[in-house]
């Protein structure tokens, strides 16, 4: 036995099954092997889809990976957006918010004013052409009639007389109703001007419609009715948003102009009631180490022996009740704005005293419109563009004005009803 070989059996190789595939993992265990193959195959199906270069930019941050028994440290690519996207995205959310639509509004009105002026124009000028040759017509016929009266009989004459301004009275009367003529001749200080129509589209959207000059064409009423379907919604959005802007900064500007006063009035009050911070040390500095209870981190000590203190600091925070403006402040705005207003159409218009003024602006602020007075009506100053550009300007921003102060009464009446719930038990004050 010593010299002779010894034959050993070798066991056979086992060759793998067709079919199955070895899974590659590189984990210590097979319960992490398990899941990384799951989170693999869930990172898989639940990729994001592929983003815009210009907005989302590609990082790779290091996540761990692994069980308790192994942790490993993974590069994965994280889709994260770029700060010029956030920006074009908070920018255009402001826009929207705002400024964008006080001036798509603005856009909108202008558009629809050089559409009407465009649309009514011509047809006012030849309007104001047939009424000057009816006129001149009937001045003939008189004449003739006159004319082929060889003896002047006044009862012959008058009958054929009355006859001719009966019936220049029924075609002016025809002309003024129903086809828009103004009284005047030519294509000089038209009605529908830049100015005159930009009045007319701002009081259609904002549902005043005075009525001192509607559209006489057909194209132009059909226009009309799209254009409000549009410009109404967008105007009471536009409104309804600025109202709440304004209320907002009134507020802030109430709020200050209180506090102002009471610090020029009464320094000592406002000095005892601001509020105090109270800064409270948890551990004091002392030469004993602190007991267990009192010091959880006495086991902690630095290098040089010197156990670490912590010192919090508790601040009151004492919640700020929301700024209520008075109701009496409120209409007094509204009252000082349309006194205002009707001081300087008093002064424009020639035939208007103050209570004509005040009338005309209360009506057109709360969107009653009749249209019996309007601001470059006459024919003496119709021509003056500028009446009826600063009429618009009155108006749009009157009515958010009007917004604003609504938004704050409604605040307060709502608070006032609350205390009156509360004072009858209807309405428990734990709940409010």
């Amino acid at each position: 036995m010593n010299g002779r070989p010894t034959n050993t059996r070798r066991k056979p190789r086992r060759e793998p099954k067709k079919g199955k595939k070895k899974k590659n993992s590189s984990s210590c265990c097979c319960c992490c092997a398990d899941k990384v193959a799951d989170t693999e195959t869930a990172n898989e199906s639940d990729s994001p889809p592929p983003a815009s270069p210009s907005l989302e930019l590609d990082t790779e941050q290091e996540v761990t990976t692994g069980c308790c028994c192994c942790r490993k440290k993974k590069k994965v690519k994280v889709t994260s957006e770029s700060k010029c996207g956030k920006c074009c995205r908070k920018l255009t959310t402001f826009m929207f918010s705002h400024i964008g639509l006080c001036s798509l509004v603005v856009a909108y009105s202008v558009l629809g004013g050089y559409a009407f002026m465009l649309l009514e124009s011509p047809h006012e000028v030849i309007e104001r052409n047939n009424v000057e040759l009816i006129r001149k017509e009937q001045v003939q016929r008189l004449w003739n009639v006159t004319k082929e009266l060889n003896v002047f009989y006044e009862q012959n004459w008058t009958i054929i007389a009355d006859e001719v301004f009966k019936f220049f009275q029924d075609e002016v009367f025809l002309a003024t109703k129903e086809k828009g003529w103004d009284g005047k001749d030519g294509d000089k200080e038209l009605q529908w001007s830049f100015a005159g129509a930009l009045l007319y589209s701002v009081t259609v959207i904002t549902t005043i419609g005075y009525g001192h000059i509607a559209p006489k064409t057909f194209y132009g009423r059909l226009v009309t009715i799209f254009y409000a379907l549009v410009g109404i919604p967008l105007t009471l959005l536009c409104l309804a948003n600025m109202g709440s802007f304004l209320s907002t900064c009134f507020r802030c500007l109430y709020k200050h102009s209180c506090n102002a006063l009471l610090w020029f009035c009464c320094p000592q009050h406002m000095r005892r009631d601001r509020p105090k911070s109270k800064s409270r040390s948890k551990y004091s500095r002392r030469r004993e180490p602190p007991s267990a209870e009192e010091d959880p981190l006495q086991d902690k000590v630095d290098d040089n022996g010197e156990v670490i203190v912590t010192i919090e600091r508790e601040t009151e925070q004492i919640k700020e009740e929301p700024v209520r403006v008075p109701i009496f402040i409120s209409l007094m705005i509204i009252a000082g704005y349309i006194f205002g207003g009707a001081v300087i159409f008093s002064l424009w218009e020639e035939k208007w005293d103050y209570l004509i003024g005040s009338y005309f602006c209360f009506v057109t602020l709360t969107t009653i419109g009749f249209g019996d007075f309007v601001p470059g009506a006459s024919s003496a100053t119709w021509g003056n563009k500028e009446k009826n550009i600063f009429c618009v300007f009155y108006l749009v921003f009157g009515l958010s004005l009007i917004a604003m102060c609504f938004n704050l009464m409604q605040e307060e009446v709502r608070a006032k009803f609350r205390w009156l719930g509360q004072k009858f038990g209807v309405i428990d004050k734990q709940k409010t």
